[in-house]
């Protein structure tokens, strides 16, 4: 008998079980993982504009986290034991984080922000997951509303990853509507 005083039968049965649950776990983690980056890939093919691009990715992005709060929230709320990964679910958050790399990293590129750009998507990303949070444990009952929280810290960062104007010294003049 294992130690405990387990019939080895039982053990290997109860070994196995959680084995199991760990594979569905994985499983199904992983298929929430795509469904997300379905939306955030749709999102970033939905306009060339890449600043268009970034507002339709905040919108999916916030859009799935509402729509599938229990998916969103085994994503990113649960922590699995690494060994129980499987290369499912590997793949999977590879895929995600990459998604929401993705259009920092072509932003930078294209010189319309400045920065790291795995850093600088990190960034935002931790703004609008932290108020998702917030607004799912109905922490912003008062004004000012999610939606005004969120377009302000996505300006505030934003204008702090704009390149600056190597003449004036300060970020380029830009219509609001484009931040």
């Amino acid at each position: 008998m294992p130690s405990g005083g387990w019939p080895t039968g039982a053990w290997r049965a109860c070994r196995c079980a959680r084995s199991r649950k760990a594979e569905l776990l994985a499983a199904t983690r992983a298929a929430a993982y795509n469904r997300f980056a379905d939306r955030i890939e749709a999102a970033h093919a939905s306009s060339p504009d890449p600043w268009a691009r970034s507002r339709a990715i905040g919108e999916a992005y916030v859009a799935f986290a509402f729509d599938e709060p229990a998916a969103y929230k085994l994503i990113f709320a649960y922590e699995q034991d690494e060994a129980d990964k499987t290369d499912e679910l590997r793949a999977a958050e590879r895929r995600s984080q990459r998604t929401l790399t993705r259009y920092v990293t072509e932003m930078v590129a294209a010189g319309l922000l400045e920065g790291d750009p795995e850093i600088l998507a990190h960034v935002y990303w931790a703004a609008l997951h932290g108020l998702v949070v917030l607004q799912m444990a109905n922490k912003l009952t008062r004004a000012p509303s999610f939606e005004a929280i969120r377009h302000a810290s996505n300006r505030l960062i934003t204008r702090g990853a704009l390149p600056v104007d190597k003449a004036e010294g300060r970020p380029p003049t830009r219509k609001p509507h484009e931040i």
